[in-house]
């Protein structure tokens, strides 16, 4: 039998997706970067996408509605969880009539995936409720074979920003204590800070993704722009545990 290969998968993050064709995040159309960000990433293959939270800028229907339908052009199923901008119950009800699929846990060969929701209503900051917490503790107390990724929205460790370090997960500690008694986890994956990151906490990977909108300015105290482009992570996924990882940039679309 072949070897199948690694798990390949694309993570997109904070698309900021607005209602009106017309509108402009921070002077930038976020569907036409978000369409050039997938345009580029098509040019390699993967086995699923991970696009971790704050698809709209503004969580009204028909920001979803545009979403999905930028969305028809990944060649990957494409998994979602929900960010601080998002409003989960609408997502869902939209969403879910689409090629975009909502599911806490994935199974993929070797890897299981678990998707957390870490928005809390009404704050831009994160937490894991005891709800999320007891289904990530009875996912990997029952997987212990799988290698795992875990997903989320909200950053579990300081980016280094003050101003957005005051909107981390809430509740990193008991998360990260819950992820040290299980060996199996080798990554955690997270957007929010629209900043590529790859740091080490407790033996855990932790890895942020450069949104495929506008990019905040590293080691900021007060909320700044950089002038990074838009972006996506790849990531390979080996049958051993292993995880190979890269950040890649594309040209900026359309600002005017």
């Amino acid at each position: 039998m072949s070897d199948p290969g690694p798990l390949r998968i694309l993570h997109l993050t904070d698309a900021h997706i607005l209602p009106d064709a017309g509108a402009r995040f921070y002077g930038i159309d976020t569907a036409a970067s978000l369409r050039t960000v997938i345009q580029a990433a098509n040019r390699r293959r993967y086995d699923l996408v991970l696009f971790t939270g704050d698809l709209a800028q503004e969580p009204v229907a028909e920001s979803y509605r545009r979403l999905a339908g930028i969305c028809t052009e990944l060649q990957a199923p494409c998994y979602w969880l929900p960010g601080n901008h998002d409003d989960p119950v609408l997502a869902r009800s939209i969403l879910g009539a689409t090629p975009l699929l909502h599911a806490p846990v994935l199974h993929s060969g070797a890897w299981l995936i678990a998707c957390l929701d870490s928005t809390l209503p009404d704050s831009a900051g994160g937490s894991l409720s005891a709800r999320q917490l007891e289904l990530l503790n009875r996912t990997l107390n029952g997987n212990p074979e799988r290698h795992t990724l875990i997903a989320l929205h909200h950053h579990p460790i300081a980016c280094g920003s003050a101003w957005m370090d005051t909107m981390i997960l809430d509740n990193a500690e008991e998360f990260l204590r819950i992820l040290q008694r299980h060996p199996q986890v080798r990554l955690v994956l997270h957007g929010h800070t629209h900043q590529a990151a790859d740091a080490a906490t407790r033996g855990l990977r932790v890895l942020g993704t450069p949104s495929t909108c506008i990019q905040f300015k590293p080691a900021s105290t007060a909320f700044a722009l950089d002038t990074e482009r838009p972006g996506y992570r790849w990531l390979d996924l080996g049958r051993d545990g292993s995880v190979e990882t890269g950040i890649c940039r594309v040209a900026a679309s359309d600002s005017t």
